[in-house]
């Protein structure tokens, strides 16, 4: 089986070594997505923006890939502070309204100024 990288230039750069996504198969791996504003390069200030932008990041990544956020099966969500999960969960759910994904979500902490990261995997259409 062949690997195909995938990096839209539609969403920030990876800031290392390692690949936006990688499909499989029919089976696509997104590296955790965050709150950067790829025309701008501005990091969103508030969770709700980060949350916001970070999903808006993942759908391209997973339409770059062939794939929709219907078909995400697993997504992986990183807070860096969980006391700010009703307000990440209410974005959440603009973006997977019907039969949402598995998910969990863990408290970390995150580079920078990060509050919010996400990873998934999803089928290709």
């Amino acid at each position: 089986m062949s690997l195909t990288i995938v990096s839209p230039s539609t969403v920030p750069a990876p800031g290392g070594q390692y690949s936006t996504a990688v499909v499989a198969g029919n089976t696509v791996y997104l590296a955790g997505q965050v709150g950067i504003d790829p025309e701008t390069g501005v990091l969103a200030d508030s969770l709700e923006g980060q949350v916001r932008q970070a999903l808006t990041n993942f759908v391209a990544v997973l339409e770059a890939a062939g794939s929709a956020p219907e078909l995400v099966v697993k997504t992986l969500c990183f807070l860096t502070d969980t006391a700010n999960f009703a307000t990440f969960n209410a974005v959440y759910t603009e973006f997977f309204p019907d039969a949402p994904p598995a998910r969990s979500t863990v408290g970390v902490a995150l580079a920078g100024d990060l509050l919010f990261e996400i990873e998934g995997i999803a089928l290709r259409r």
